[in-house]
């Protein structure tokens, strides 16, 4: 019988717990957990993969009745102030178009993290204590010494270890991994009751109307010079509105350091006055900070799998674009798969170095976060970057997932290709189409900047995916680099370059870098094995689950009524020992 250990019991563990119960029901999993309150609580915003991983878990009936859908990411662009007497817009706001097949959820962390410990309860041991040390080396398991909260002490012996301390970062420490990240973030956030909603519905905005949802239902993002501000609606306990409010800043681009309430409201007083009245309308519930909390480490996953660092165990993420959460649904199965080929003698370095290397690609993309504080304040680099990193997102991170391939090896060494880490000396610019953005960005005319960053999401999003499927991933790449073909000529096009000789070499430049695009989009489209060949079939490459979107749910499982079937072993070909329980039959009924 496998033997897993999960150190720390915050939403990491949990997760974990509830997916490792589900994938190897015939593991002994043990959770060890001081069990002290009063931690920050961070992640309330779900985005389409984290939900789908919950719902993999049997929380999809719960997330409907306890918890806000939320229809997309909101984001407002500050607009400078118009001509003296003339009425502006505050603010160009982009929203999503329409309802997205794939729901997302704001949560309120303090109910859900109740609602998942009510959850475990019955599928794990428990031990209420503190981990002193592990050893990893010195017997045929590694033993993880306990001091329990009576006072005495206990060995755990386990097969696998895994690291779910956060901030504690147990296993970092003791095997010395810990590495300093290329720049640094803080945060300042709390929840706020018992305001006036109308404040925030009441702005001045340039928008594109649409009559799918409710705008309050949504996670809402300000930006300013080095910084960026959420607001996330959620559900509370005694009814009423309640939200989760906070910022996140580069120190060393906004000159901000410590933060508190009323350095906040002098922020927002002078950068966004509407939400510093938000602020002083209603009752502050807790509060929460974190100064220079970002790190990483060396190494994430034992080669031969016998530990694994987990979540902020190992790296923290920039709250931006709700990733934390996400990428747990990412790590979890990893390191579940991880645990079922090592347990059939098919686990490798290169298996492991692969997935690692996946990880690695993450941190990439957090990179270029880094450098967006540098335009947060220009609200045509900021609304065109993120317009191309969520038709990214759509377009590899979304079909990547729902179709499992993130598990294959050679799928995993493809994106870690694709996405380099560079040192920040050398980051390219993280805005697209860098040449033409120096243009369209400079102008300080309202009604200009307004024309210039137009909402074209309903053209860049695919709003087609409802279920995890075989999804057709060279196809998606394919509209991708026509997409960002069209995007390309759509803002050179802002610029007028027929009529002015000047940009003529610019517009040569660009059409041809379009074509480029063009050209890879036919070739793709027509042969989706160019890219959709990476994928691996050998067994030590393969996931150990197969199909691979049986990650989530077991083969079947999404129709009424079939049955489950456990992960198979991509070496014997045989399902593991036990039987997974349907996770969800309200969702299961719902997407078929």
């Amino acid at each position: 019988m496998t033997s897993i250990a999960l150190l720390g019991g915050g939403l990491a563990g949990k997760l974990a717990a509830l997916y490792l119960a589900r994938s190897i029901p015939d593991a002994r999993i043990t959770l060890v957990d001081p069990e002290r309150d009063g931690l920050p609580v961070v992640g309330e915003s779900t985005v389409e993969v984290t939900v789908q991983f919950f719902k993999a878990l049997g929380l999809g009936t719960y997330l409907e009745e306890e918890h806000l859908h939320k229809y997309g990411l909101t984001y407002y662009f500050r607009l400078p102030p118009g001509a003296a007497g003339a009425p502006t817009p505050d603010y160009v706001q982009h929203e999503a178009p329409g309802v997205i097949r794939l729901p997302s959820y704001n949560l309120n962390r303090h109910t859900f993290d109740r609602e998942l410990e009510a959850r475990i309860a019955p599928q794990v041991t428990r031990i209420a204590g503190k981990v002193q040390s592990v050893d990893l080396d010195s017997g045929p398991a590694p033993q993880v010494h306990i001091q329990r909260n009576d006072g005495t002490a206990e060995v755990l012996a386990a097969d696998h270890v895994i690291d779910c301390s956060g901030r504690a970062r147990l296993l970092a420490r003791q095997l010395d991994l810990h590495k300093a990240p290329p720049c640094q973030r803080n945060s300042y956030w709390f929840r706020l009751k018992g305001f006036d909603r109308a404040i925030l519905e009441g702005m001045a905005l340039a928008k594109l109307r649409q009559h799918c949802f409710g705008s309050y239902y949504v996670t809402h993002h300000f930006y300013g010079d080095g910084y960026w501000i959420w607001i996330i609606p959620m559900r509370a306990p005694e009814g009423g509105d309640m939200v989760s409010m906070g910022i996140t800043y580069r120190g060393d681009v906004s000159g901000e350091q410590a933060m508190g309430l009323d350095r906040f409201c002098a922020i927002l007083d002078r950068d966004h006055p509407a939400l510093a009245r938000l602020v002083r309308s209603g009752e502050m519930v807790d509060q929460s900070r974190y100064f220079n909390y970002m790190y990483e480490a060396s190494s994430y996953y034992c080669r031969k799998g016998r530990w694994f660092l987990l979540g902020d165990s190992g790296f923290t993420f920039d709250p931006a674009n709700s990733a934390g959460i996400a990428y747990l649904g990412h790590q979890i199965p990893q390191i579940a798969s991880m645990i079922l080929k090592a347990r059939a003698g098919a686990l490798t370095p290169c298996y492991v170095e692969a997935l690692e290397g996946h990880l690695t690609a993450q941190l990439a993309l957090q990179d270029q976060w880094s450098h967006w504080y540098h335009i947060m304040d220009d609200p045509v680099r900021m609304a065109w970057t993120l317009l191309l990193a969520n038709m990214g997102y759509f377009h590899l991170v979304v079909p990547n997932y729902m179709s499992g391939r993130f598990l294959n090896a050679g799928v995993a060494r493809q994106v870690a290709g694709l996405l380099r880490r560079h040192c920040p000396k050398t980051q390219p610019p993280v805005e697209p189409f860098p040449r033409i953005m120096v243009h369209l960005a400079e102008t300080s005319d309202t009604e200009e900047i307004v024309a210039r960053i137009p909402a074209l999401y309903e053209r860049t999003i695919p709003f087609s995916y409802y279920r995890p499927d075989n999804i057709a991933r060279g196809r998606l790449i394919a509209r991708y680099f026509k997409k960002r073909a069209m995007l390309r000529m759509v803002a050179l096009g802002m610029l007028s370059p027929l009529r002015r000789p000047a940009l003529w070499p610019l517009a040569l430049v660009e059409t041809g870098a379009a074509l480029g695009d063009l050209a890879k989009a036919a070739t793709i489209g027509l042969v989706p094995w160019i890219y959709e060949r990476a994928e691996r079939t050998g067994a030590a490459d393969a996931s150990a689950f197969q199909p691979p979107q049986a990650f989530l749910f077991p083969q079947g499982d999404h129709e009424r009524g079939s049955p489950a079937a456990a992960p198979i072993c991509p070496v014997s070909g045989t399902p593991q020992t036990g039987q997974p329980s349907l996770p969800d039959r309200q969702m299961a009924g719902a997407q078929s």
